[in-house]
């Protein structure tokens, strides 16, 4: 009996009025990643986008494949990662839906204080009644006798990140420790936790794994390990350039030399205005 995984890269949303008229895509938000891990009956569910439609289309998806969902996990607490768990829960009831304990206080804080950021930011989209994740009993789960490993991080792009680790398929589900062609949000911290972000990328490579997903991935994208060293490079080049560039315009316009093929430049625009506060990168 082996164990298999599957990822469904969720488009960006587009912005809308107020009165549900589509205007323009967002442009400062990226792909983002589903994983499947599954046996030859059940599954685990890694992360789900945040708006309705997108989660719908991966609850169908989860669904499409057969599976018996036994579990739901969120790599962070950033809402785009488990806000559309809700929209899952409704074709599977009764899934549980977990996190740990660093992932539950951020996902509470989302939940409350930063919704009026998301509904803003996505008016008429953003999933109804979102379904905190309850903290892990054990940093281990069975998968129809498969070890499925749940993995503090510490800090990335945000705090208390973890990873998903599968010893027996050489897989690693990275949540955001890994940035797969597309550019990295740096706006979340500062050069500590960009210090840290590199360890948790070291804690990943020192597992050796065969297959690293990224949580946000450019469509068609591969999970080739390399992109560990590739978004250790953009963290390193950061603060090369951090230390040489003069205002946030020509920051964005020396990274975007040294990473012609990373897409959704708007996240490189805010996170050069973030290192250079009171410029702009227009």
């Amino acid at each position: 009996m082996t164990l298999g995984y599957d990822v469904l890269v969720a488009l960006p949303p587009k912005a809308v009025l107020a009165d549900g008229t589509s205007v323009r895509p967002v442009p400062a938000w990226s792909p983002i990643s589903s994983t499947l891990i599954h046996g030859e009956r059940d599954a685990i569910l890694v992360d789900a986008p945040h708006t309705a439609e997108k989660a719908r289309e991966v609850a169908g998806w989860v669904a499409d494949s057969g599976k018996n969902l036994v579990a739901m996990y969120a790599t962070h607490g950033h809402g785009d990662h488990w806000f559309g768990f809700a929209e899952v829960a409704k074709r599977f009831p009764g899934t549980p839906v977990l996190g740990t304990a660093g992932t539950v206080a951020l996902a509470e804080y989302q939940a409350t204080a930063r919704m009026d950021f998301w509904k803003s930011q996505f008016p008429g989209q953003i999933v109804e009644n979102v379904v905190v994740p309850s903290v892990i009993d054990d940093h281990a789960f069975a998968l129809e006798g498969h070890e499925v490993r749940f993995v503090e991080a510490g800090d990335s792009d945000t705090q208390d990140t973890t990873f998903v680790h599968v010893p027996d398929l050489g897989l690693v589900v990275a949540g955001d420790i890994v940035y797969n062609g597309v550019h990295p949000f740096l706006a979340g911290g500062d050069e500590q936790r960009r210090r840290d972000w590199i360890a948790a990328i070291d804690q990943i490579a020192a597992l050796k794994p065969t297959a690293v997903v990224a949580g946000h991935k450019a469509p068609g994208g591969d999970d080739d390990p390399r992109h560990l060293d590739r978004t250790r490079e953009y963290l390193r080049d950061a603060e090369e350039l951090r230390a040489i560039a003069r205002n946030a315009k020509e920051f964005a316009d020396l990274m975007t030399l040294r990473h012609l093929g990373r897409i959704n430049p708007a996240i490189l625009a805010q996170s050069a205005e973030h290192l250079f506060p009171g410029t702009t990168a227009a």
